[in-house]
């Protein structure tokens, strides 16, 4: 047997023993401080997103990797009609059905598989209706890089959707009804101007009778000469003439408004010849120019045939014509005149229309393509005119339009490119 440790060494050990437990004890004290530490902050870390989670104004949830919901805040267990406590542990298939549910998951495998935000709207029945919602969701990593599940934020952007649609509505009544305007302008302008050919023919067709009342008369008294047979047949030779003179300008004015006003009033795309189409258009408007004293000239390129959307054009060049008539010339201003030219350059049909008036004011020309801005809102103006013309020419034809102001007067250019539905050469 090995000899006891003298006292001194034993008493050594004994200390240094001691000194060890107190410092361990020590260390297990801090770590047990460090630890109850990190419980309280990791709970308030907890409750800190638990009340941002259930008072956010959106849809917050966390699924793991079968789906399963392990978070559902008030906002999402709400939509589901259940207590966040019956949503837990339940996938979506479970409580909307399978076709909603895929809806929703389109983008969650690829969120998880190629690990990043994925953004996406959709529209989904839940118990109280359809709802859409803008939503985003998100891999959840964890500490190694593996992924866990899943977590989404979304908005139901419900109500925006529906006062969207009801704006485009109302937009869309707002239009049709300046587009009737319109073309009521354009109906009352045509009569107007039908009247005088109409009235000619009247009056000679009326002198006409006269003529062979007094005929009539002098055959049945016996008293007709060779003179003054002669002398009628040339009156009634003079009036048929005028009749038919006028009668054919009243019929071509007619199957020009007939072709505006049906082409005005309809979608349709169908094949025109550029310059005898504008032709047409240009002479159902020139009761409206003639009317504003306003002297005009088409320039017109003959070029290829096109199938082209004429009832949005039409309304893009009756818009551009009454906007000038309106609103481009003092009333003290003499020599109006309006230029309207067309040509097919390249692969753009390119269109001006431009007028000799007073321009537009640095302040205004921003703002011409604002729905309802006018400067003659007392006199009934809509200010939808030019808002038109802009959602024509850039929604309908996928063009553009461009305004140089003046000084010197406003021209309009505007430039539609061929190849799309609205318009496109033809073959042949």
């Amino acid at each position: 047997m090995s000899a006891p440790p003298p006292p001194d060494r034993a008493d050594e050990l004994e200390n240094a023993v001691a000194d060890e437990n107190a410092r361990l004890r020590a260390e297990l004290a801090a770590l047990r401080r460090a630890r109850e530490q990190e419980t309280r902050d990791l709970a308030q870390a907890q409750s800190l997103l638990q009340a941002i989670a259930e008072h956010a104004p959106i849809v917050i949830y966390a699924k793991d990797t079968g789906g399963r919901f392990i978070l559902s805040n008030h906002r999402h267990s709400a939509l589901l009609a259940r207590s966040p406590h019956e949503v837990l542990g339940k996938r979506e298939q479970d409580m909307i059905g399978p076709e909603a549910a895929a809806e929703i998951d389109a983008g969650t495998a690829v969120a998880m598989h190629e690990r990043r935000i994925v953004t996406s709207e959709f529209t989904i029945p839940l118990p109280d209706g359809e709802h859409t919602f803008w939503e985003s969701v998100f891999p959840l990593i964890d500490r190694y890089g593996d992924c866990y599940g899943l977590g989404g934020v979304a908005t139901d952007v419900s109500e925006r959707k529906r006062l969207e649609f009801e704006q485009r509505r109302t937009r869309d009544a707002l239009l049709q009804r300046e587009k009737m305007a319109a073309l009521g302008g354009l109906v009352a302008g045509v009569a107007h101007e039908i009247n005088t050919p109409l009235g000619v023919a009247l009056t000679a067709v009326t002198h006409g009778q006269q003529i062979l009342k007094r005929l009539r008369d002098d055959v049945e008294h016996g008293t007709l000469t060779r003179g003054e047979l002669r002398r009628a047949l040339a009156e009634l030779d003079d009036s048929c003439v005028l009749t038919v003179d006028n009668l054919r300008r009243g019929a071509h004015l007619i199957q020009s408004f007939k072709k505006v006003a049906v082409d005005q009033s309809s979608e349709a795309v169908r094949r025109v010849a550029l310059c005898e189409w504008l032709q047409d258009v240009v002479a159902s408007l020139r009761p409206m120019l003639r009317a504003a004293g306003v002297e005009h000239e088409l320039r017109c390129t003959p070029g290829p045939a096109l199938e082209l959307a004429v009832g949005a054009l039409t309304q893009v060049l009756t818009n551009l014509v009454q906007n000038a008539c309106v609103h481009a010339f003092a009333p003290e201003h003499a020599e109006r005149r309006l230029l309207l030219s067309a040509a097919c350059v390249g692969e753009v049909l390119r269109i001006e229309c431009a007028d000799n008036g007073r321009g537009i004011a640095s302040e205004h020309a921003s703002r011409v393509f604002e729905p309802f801005f006018t400067t003659r809102r007392r006199e009934g103006g809509s200010g939808l005119g030019m808002h038109i013309v802009h959602n024509i020419v850039v929604e309908r034809f996928g063009g553009r339009i461009e305004l140089d102001p003046g000084p010197g007067g406003t021209r309009w250019k505007i430039e539609l490119p061929l190849g799309t539905a609205a318009i496109r050469r033809t073959e042949g």
